[in-house]
């Protein structure tokens, strides 16, 4: 796979995922999927069914998922704010999506569908400060069409000797 473009994902439950598609097929409503993501986010994250980018905010947000494990742009370096430790995707089936945790096991609302070869890969999360770059937003305020995304999500087939992060919050508060 090459290195993919923007999408733009959204969350009323204030974090995103990068989620297995065969772990959580069958989840046609509510009760299904409280048992199946919500009552375990940790053990889900820990066996990595699931990568959180925990905002802790509702909202659009752009997202740019790339297999290239050095694969921030120039621009997105400049405005780097943090990264994540790597987190543990464990891919059976071969396909990822990207959706607001509460889409999880909805495949197609997803904002991003991706095939992957099966396997177990690494996944860092960089926070991007887009709106730190002069003209990255609009007359109108929004984003201009060529403005950098909030996260960038780096997929990386493991090494072996990788220390997974398991926490919920994909970032460690500033010190």
């Amino acid at each position: 796979m090459s290195t993919q473009g923007t999408v733009t994902a959204r969350t009323d439950a204030g974090m995103l995922a990068l989620w297995c598609a065969s772990t959580f097929e069958g989840i046609a409503d509510y009760d299904a999927w409280e048992s199946r993501v919500e009552d375990r986010v940790d053990d889900a994250i820990a066996h990595g069914e699931f990568v959180p980018v925990n905002i802790g905010s509702d909202g659009a947000f752009g997202v740019r998922v790339t297999m290239a494990p050095n694969g921030l742009s120039a621009r997105e370096r400049t405005y780097a704010v943090t990264e994540s430790e790597p987190y543990l995707l464990d891919v059976s089936r071969g396909e990822v999506c990207l959706s607001g945790i509460e889409g999880i096991g909805d495949r197609d609302n997803a904002a991003l569908r991706l095939q992957l070869p099966d396997g177990r890969y690494a996944v860092v999360v960089t926070l991007v400060a887009w709106d730190d770059e002069p003209a990255s937003m609009g007359p109108d305020g929004t984003p201009a069409d060529d403005a950098l995304p909030d996260f960038v999500v780096r997929v990386a087939p493991e090494k072996g000797d990788e220390t997974y992060r398991v926490q919920e919050q994909t970032f460690d508060p500033p010190q």
